[in-house]
C-alpha cells in the first residue's frame, strides 16, 4: 500500500511562467534515477488531468504546451513514499525526491535451529509518548507470517524507529486465519521481542535502509499450562439434539507492560471448560470475548457480545481451577469539542468519524466506531473492558486531532461524556538565515508520526528574502532540515534524527522560528 505524502515545493518568486514542464525524479538516499514513476499532473482548479506521465530509465519527466497557473503534480511509485508537488506556475528543471520505505528481514527457528513454522512477526512502531508499543494495522508489509523455512520480511516501512516481535505457537495470527492452533510440544506459545523482551533494539528507517539477519532463536524456560472455566453472566443457553451447550469464547494471555500481541489464544469448550497449554512463567492479564460468529484476521464477535477479564501468574506449577465471568459490554457517551478557546468558523466539519481503537489483543475485533458531532453527545455500545485509543477521521485538510486519547475501560470512569478534541490546522513560518542566498536551499519538514496518520515529509523553497511557509499542518511534533537544492545536489530531504531540528507545530496559529542554513560542501 503507498503512503499518500505532501510535498509542497514553492517555486522562487516572480519566476517566468512557461510551457513545457520537466524535471527529474531521484531517489532520496542514493540519488539514483527512478525509472517508472507515475506522475499526475492537475491545473488547480481543474478536475481533468493535465499531463498523466512516467519517468524514463534517467528518471526524466517532460509535460510541453502547459498554459500557465498553478498546477499540483502527484508522483508515486511501489515501495516509496507518494508524493503531492505544489507549483506556482509552470517550471523547467525540477528535482524531486523520492523517500525509499525501509526493509527488516531475517529468521525465526527453535533451539535445533528448525524453523517455527505458523509464526507472525511484526513491526512495532516506537511510540512518541514512551508508552507500550503497537503494531500497525496489518496489510502493509509491516506484518507477515513467516515461510517454510521460517524466513520473514517486513517492507513498506516509512521513516521512523521500530521494534520487531515474533509471536508463535497459538498465536491471533493462527487463530485469525485458521480458527484455531496447535502448540508444537517443547516450544509453547509466546512472544519474543528481538533480541530480547528486556531490551528490544530499535532499528532506525530513514529512507532505504535494509536490516537483514534479524533472526529469531524461540528458546522457551520450563512451560505450564493454564486452566479454568467460563461463567457467563445472564447466559442464554442453547439447546441442540436435548443438550444444554454454550457458544464459543476466545480467551488470550498478554502481559501488562506489551499488551499489543497476545502471549497465547484459546477457545471453550462446550461445557465453558478451556485450557492454555506451553505458557512461560509471568504474570499475565486473561481476557475473554464472544460468541465468536467467525473469523478473519482476528475472532469477529455476535451482534450482543460479552467480556471478562482478571490477573493471572504462571511459575512453578500448572495454573488450575481459573474462574473468568463475562458480562455485556460498556456504554458510553462521547461529543467533539474544540481544543482552542475560539474555533474559526469552517476550520472542523459539524460531524467527524469517530473509531476505538483496542490497544490490547483480545484475539478479536473490539473496535467501535460512530459518526460524533459537537452538538449531541453519541452513545457507543458494546465496549469491552480494555483500553482504547480513540481516532478521528474525515476531518478535512484543516481540521486535526491534536493528541491521540488514551481511555481505559477496564477501570472505573464516571458517566460524563467523552470531549474528543479537534483543533485547526497549524502552519510554520520561517526564515533561512547565514546564507546570500536562500533560494539555493530545499527546507524538508518531516513529521514524527510513524503510524502515517500525518503528512511524513514536505519540501518548501525559501524565496528571495529566505522565507518560507508551510500551511495545514497536524498539530504536533515535526522534524525539520534545510539542504542544498537543485539537480546538481545529492544532499538528502531525510536524513538521520540527530541532523534535524525539532519543533512543535500549535494549532490554530502559525509557529514563527529562523533556520540556519547548513554551510556548504561542494560534494553535496
Amino acid at each position: 500500500m503507498l503512503l499518500r505524502v505532501a510535498v509542497l515545493l514553492a517555486m522562487l518568486a516572480g519566476s517566468a511562467a512557461a510551457d513545457t514542464l520537466d524535471g527529474k525524479v531521484v531517489e532520496d538516499h542514493s540519488n539514483n534515477p527512478l525509472a517508472s514513476v507515475e506522475l499526475r499532473v492537475y491545473r488547480v482548479g481543474v478536475r481533468q488531468l493535465a499531463a498523466d506521465l512516467e519517468t524514463d530509465a534517467t528518471g526524466r519527466f517532460t509535460a510541453p504546451g502547459l498554459p500557465a497557473g498553478d498546477y499540483r503534480i502527484e508522483a508515486s511509485k511501489p515501495n516509496y513514499i507518494g508524493a503531492t508537488v505544489r507549483l506556482r506556475g509552470v517550471s523547467s528543471g525540477l528535482l524531486i525526491r523520492l523517500v525509499r520505505c525501509g526493509v527488516i528481514s531475517g529468521q525465526v527457528v527453535d533451539a535445533a535451529s528448525q524453523p517455527v513454522r505458523g509464526a507472525a512477526v511484526y513491526a512495532m512502531p516506537k511510540p512518541a509518548d514512551g508508552g507500550p508499543l503497537r503494531a500497525f494495522a496489518p496489510g502493509q508489509g509491516n506484518y507477515v507470517q513467516v515461510n517454510d523455512r521460517g524466513q520473514y520480511r517486513l517492507h513498506d516501512l516509512p521513516p521512523g524507529e521500530y521494534a520487531v516481535a515474533v509471536s508463535y505457537g497459538a498465536s491471533t495470527s493462527m487463530f485469525g486465519s485458521s480458527g484455531g492452533a496447535t502448540v508444537r510440544a517443547g516450544l509453547g506459545s509466546g512472544v519474543q521481542f528481538y533480541p530480547t523482551n528486556a531490551r528490544p533494539q530499535f532499528f532506525t528507517i530513514s529512507g532505504g535502509e535494509e536490516y537483514r539477519n534479524t533472526d529469531f532463536a524461540i528458546i522457551p524456560n520450563t512451560l505450564y499450562s493454564v486452566s479454568g472455566k467460563m461463567e457467563l453472566a445472564g447466559e442464554r443457553l442453547n439447546r441442540v439434539g436435548g443438550v444444554v451447550v454454550r457458544t464459543q469464547y476466545w480467551l488470550a494471555l498478554t502481559t501488562e507492560d506489551q499488551p499489543a500481541l497476545a502471549a497465547a489464544v484459546t477457545e471453550t469448550k462446550l461445557d465453558g471448560s478451556f485450557q492454555f497449554d506451553g505458557i512461560a512463567p509471568g504474570s499475565y492479564n486473561l481476557t475473554a470475548s464472544g460468541p465468536i460468529g467467525g473469523y478473519g484476521g482476528k475472532g469477529i464477535l455476535g451482534v450482543e457480545p460479552f467480556f471478562g477479564r482478571t490477573r493471572v501468574s504462571v511459575g512453578g506449577a500448572n495454573v488450575e481451577g481459573v474462574s473468568i465471568s463475562a458480562q455485556k459490554g460498556r456504554s458510553h457517551s462521547f461529543i467533539l469539542k474544540s481544543a482552542v478557546s475560539q474555533l474559526p468558523e469552517g476550520a472542523c466539519p459539524a460531524t467527524a468519524h469517530f473509531t476505538l481503537t483496542a490497544l490490547e489483543d483480545w484475539a478479536t475485533r473490539l473496535d467501535r466506531e460512530a459518526e460524533v458531532n459537537f452538538k449531541k453527545e453519541q452513545t457507543v455500545d458494546h465496549i469491552a473492558p480494555a483500553r482504547f485509543q480513540v481516532v478521528l477521521s474525515r476531518l478535512g485538510e484543516s481540521c486535526y486531532q491534536p493528541a491521540p486519547a488514551i481511555l481505559d475501560f477496564s477501570a472505573a470512569l464516571n458517566d460524563a461524556p467523552v470531549a474528543v478534541l479537534v483543533a485547526p490546522a497549524g502552519s510554520l513560518h520561517g526564515k533561512l538565515t547565514g546564507t546570500a542566498k536562500p533560494a539555493g536551499f530545499a527546507v524538508a519538514l518531516v513529521s514524527t508520526d510513524s503510524t502515517g496518520v500525518a503528512q511524513p515529509v514536505q519540501v518548501a523553497f525559501p524565496d528571495a528574502d529566505g522565507r518560507f511557509v508551510f500551511g495545514s499542518l497536524r498539530p504536533g511534533a515535526y522534524r525539520l532540515t534545510a539542504q542544498p537544492a537543485g539537480e546538481a545536489s545529492k544532499a538528502r530531504w531525510v536524513s538521520e534524527r540527530a541532523r534535524m531540528i525539532e519543533i512543535q507545530i500549535a494549532a490554530g496559529a502559525p509557529t514563527d522560528m529562523e533556520l540556519p542554513a547548513p554551510p556548504i560542501n561542494q560534494n553535496q
